[in-house]
């Protein structure tokens, strides 16, 4: 079994009764892992089968801290505390994003924040993906789950230039771009730090699912 620090399980064991619908907003933007499927092990193991296959062990004492990094920024991380890798890291992330790919079907909904994404829908409101991590992943795993229908736009890491994934605003600045809706006008749901800091950065409105705090630009 993966260690995994104290804090993951204690947030995904229940939801706050008092989530946030989001029906006084214009758009709701959600995280993909951790806040619409809980995808840890399926993401740990893909990068760390992948390091695995150029000699590499990932410590998870070292990654869990990290998650919510994208993988590319994750290990350009790596290379700067530890040197460099023994293989491109394009090589070793496109590995890894063939192994998460292949484990789409292991996904876990969660239902809570899919629920709520349906029901904006139906209201009429629109709804969008903003995420650290790759399309195609993403892609796969809307497939996986048959979540695609639920959402206007699916805007990840392989949208913004290098190095601006999240806490940099531009995913939820370009999610609210393509749904046509002032940031402003948007509410986040996200689970890591990374991602509330990227949404506040945004000029947006953000619902940390982790500790059920609600917090404002």
């Amino acid at each position: 079994m993966t260690q995994q620090p104290p804090w993951v399980n204690a947030g995904r064991a229940a939801a706050p009764a008092d989530v946030p619908d989001g029906a006084g907003f214009e758009a709701l933007i959600f995280d993909w892992d951790g806040t619409l499927v809980d995808s840890r092990e399926v993401c740990y193991r893909g990068l760390a089968q992948a390091l695995d296959g150029v000699g590499v062990t990932l410590d998870p004492g070292w990654y869990w801290p990290r998650q919510a990094i994208a993988s590319p920024d994750l290990l350009v991380l790596w290379e700067q505390q530890f040197g460099p890798l023994p293989a491109p890291i394009e090589a070793i992330i496109a590995r890894c994003r063939a192994n998460v790919i292949a484990a789409a079907a292991q996904l876990v909904v969660v239902d809570t924040y899919v629920q709520i994404a349906r029901a904006a829908r139906d209201r009429g409101q629109r709804t969008a993906i903003g995420s650290n991590a790759s399309t195609d992943t993403i892609t796969a795993g809307l497939t996986a789950t048959g979540l695609a229908d639920l959402f206007d736009a699916v805007v990840t890491w392989s949208d913004v230039p290098a190095g601006r994934g999240k806490p940099a605003p531009d995913i939820f600045l370009l999610a609210a771009q393509r749904l046509q809706t002032p940031p402003g006008r948007c509410l986040v749901y996200e689970d890591a730090d990374a991602g509330v800091a990227a949404a506040l950065a945004a000029g947006m409105t953000a619902y940390n699912v982790r500790t059920g705090r609600l917090l404002h630009p």
